[in-house]
């Protein structure tokens, strides 16, 4: 994935899923999936007519595809992306582990804490999280530096300068407007309403990685994203369409983004970067528990290619990998949304009209921490590389859904 920034012209309007009628509530960190849906619709303003250069494709899930040429109508359906991340004069800085709490003097991980006789922990928790710190009102601050986050990894004290508040970043700007009439797209005369605009604050900016591969007849999948920005580097970014600067980087990921720390024994724990969204499926609840933990807590991914994958490769299927989830700290959950040039699943396949918002989906946040035991360390191990985002040639992702907008990504370390 390539590394790029972004800067705001003014002001930029991050809507969360409320009404506008109830407030505009703009003045918040970007989502993920906000960059997604920003390039894409970016990518199909620069290219209205298919490019030699790009593989088109028919919507729909396989089984159900008709793949007649005519009907290869979906476009730029390789891109990624990851991020939105803020960037403080040149650092990087990630969301801080829930897990972490402070009394004003140091600062702590909580402790998982086997848990016997009766329990109120949701299944299939085995262990609560104890605070070693004192009783304090004092808050941690939310977002780390990756020296911050390297210092947490290895068991230390981060530095107090390696974390940053919110009112650091940015503040919140209150304005007033006339509501949009939505058959005439002009205003409507009539309705006023009071929104909150998000400014950064001087040396800060928006960081995030990006990757559009596309299939070649021959040789390996050409990555296009650069056309975009070589032709236009502004984008247009959240509500109202703000204009915003993008200036690529020739730092790699691994020089950037927190990496995993070195599994050793048989218990780690994974601390997400990036939101995830884990819905129903059957009987499994979702939410707050990963589709890929059944109802036991056992760990059903695979230390390999599944079936399918493994035959179209020619290579070994993988096998199941022996772990259990017996502990979580999870936040409260954030409401995702988003725009998109196409919507297939809410309308009819060929509709003219598929612009449109996206649903609204409950993810749990950033800095969420799982707590595993592995059957062995060499099944711990593997466990840490599947769910370690630095893996090539592109991050992992172990978000259900949306893990092309970068959902999903985070890193292990012992416990």
């Amino acid at each position: 994935m390539k590394t790029y920034t972004f800067e705001p012209s003014d002001l930029l309007f991050i809507r969360d899923a409320r009404p506008i009628d109830i407030g505009g509530h703009g003045a918040r960190w970007p989502d993920s999936p906000l960059i997604f849906d920003a390039i894409h619709a970016a990518l199909h303003r620069a290219f209205p007519t298919p490019q030699p250069w790009e593989h088109t494709h028919c919507e729909g899930v396989s089984k159900r595809r008709d793949f007649a040429p005519e009907n290869r109508t979906q476009r730029f359906g390789g891109l990624a992306t990851a991020g939105i991340f803020p960037v403080d004069n040149g650092k990087w800085l990630f969301p801080r582990p829930a897990d972490w709490r402070e009394d004003g003097t140091q600062g702590a991980p909580l402790k998982p804490e086997l848990l016997q006789g009766c329990s109120n922990l949701p299944s299939p928790l085995t262990h609560s999280l104890a605070n070693p710190c004192k009783p304090s009102k004092a808050e941690a601050k939310p977002w780390w530096t990756k020296a911050a986050f390297d210092s947490y990894l290895a068991g230390k004290q981060p530095a107090e300068s390696e974390s940053k508040t919110q009112s650091d970043l940015y503040d919140g700007e209150w304005q007033t407007g006339i509501r949009i009439d939505p058959e005439r797209q002009t205003q409507d005369g009539e309705g006023i309403y009071s929104a909150e605009y998000l400014r950064l604050r001087e040396g800060v900016s928006a960081g995030f990685f990006a990757a559009l591969p596309t299939k070649q007849n021959e040789g390996p999948p050409l990555e296009c994203i650069d056309r975009l920005f070589a032709s236009d580097s502004a984008i247009l970014i959240g509500g109202q369409l703000r204009s915003c600067t993008v200036k690529a980087s020739t730092a790699p990921a691994t020089d950037i983004l927190p990496t995993g720390a070195t599994i050793t024994g048989t218990r780690l724990k994974w601390i997400l970067l990036t939101p995830a969204i884990f819905p129903a499926i059957g009987a499994h609840p979702g939410g707050w528990l990963p589709s890929w933990i059944d109802a036991q807590g056992h760990v059903q991914l695979l230390d390999g290619p599944g079936k399918n994958k493994a035959k179209r490769s020619g290579v070994t299927e993988g096998k199941p990998i022996g772990a259990r989830l017996v502990a979580a700290c999870v936040p409260r959950a954030v409401a995702l949304s988003g725009w998109s040039e196409r919507i297939e699943a809410a309308k009819d396949a060929g509709h003219i009209d598929n612009r449109g918002p996206r649903a609204t989906m409950l993810a749990v946040p950033a800095g969420s921490v799982y707590y595993f035991e592995a059957d062995s360390p060499e099944e711990a191990q593997k466990l840490a590389s599947t769910l370690n985002w630095h893996a090539s040639p592109n991050f992992h992702r172990r978000s259900t859904l949306l893990g092309e907008k970068g959902l999903g990504l985070g890193i292990c370390t012992p416990w």
